[in-house]
């Protein structure tokens, strides 16, 4: 299947560290495209506020912008447009998607860990719950019918979670619903330098 480029997947290559710099190469190397192809892309992005453009030994390299608070719809598309990706590659995680589904509404939920980006036969997945319903019995069923364990977190707010979990999740993190909510709250810690 051949892959389209959209500003989401521009977008995307920056969700797991706020603060990376790319250059064109770099774009063009993650996302598998010649860099003629992903430029104009880019430079919307730019021409957006999106992006910001900083030249540094004659390379330009390509940052995300916190000061157009536009930045967060970017990347709540991004990250929802993973999401979509990873339910499709991954069928484990689509069923834990449809499992947990019911409670989308009053709690939150993100996958974080290695098995964001594959899961594999002997390892968990790490699950971290936000809110106040117990899903206790859905995940039993899940790890029993699959023979898959979860290693749950369960929270009431996202407030209460230690600085360096919340570090370890804002580096590789799938978030399953209210993405809003979480995007919104990785870029405050940004924001505030808590992330670095």
């Amino acid at each position: 299947m051949v892959k389209k480029i959209t500003k989401s997947i521009i977008i995307g290559l920056y969700l797991n560290d706020y603060s990376k710099r790319y250059y064109l190469r770099e774009l063009a190397a993650l996302v598998k495209k010649p860099h003629q192809t992903i430029k104009p892309y880019v430079e919307s992005l730019v021409k957006d506020g999106i992006l910001v453009k900083k030249e540094r030994k004659n390379i330009i390299e390509y940052a995300l912008n916190f000061k157009d608070k536009k930045i967060y719809d970017y990347s709540i598309i991004a990250e929802k447009e993973r999401l979509i990706g990873r339910l499709k590659e991954e069928p484990i995680l689509n069923v834990l998607f449809e499992k947990i589904s019911p409670f989308f509404q009053k709690n939150t939920f993100v996958i974080f860990g290695s098995s964001v980006d594959k899961i594999k036969k002997e390892s968990d997945i790490d699950l971290l719950a936000i809110g106040k319903q117990d899903i206790s019995k859905n995940i039993e069923d899940f790890e029993e019918v699959y023979n898959k364990k979860v290693h749950k977190i369960q929270i009431r707010r996202v407030e209460e979670l230690s600085l360096s979990l919340i570090k370890e999740i804002y580096k590789k993190h799938l978030i399953f619903n209210n993405t809003e909510y979480i995007v919104r709250f990785f870029g405050g810690l940004y924001e505030q330098n808590k992330l670095v």
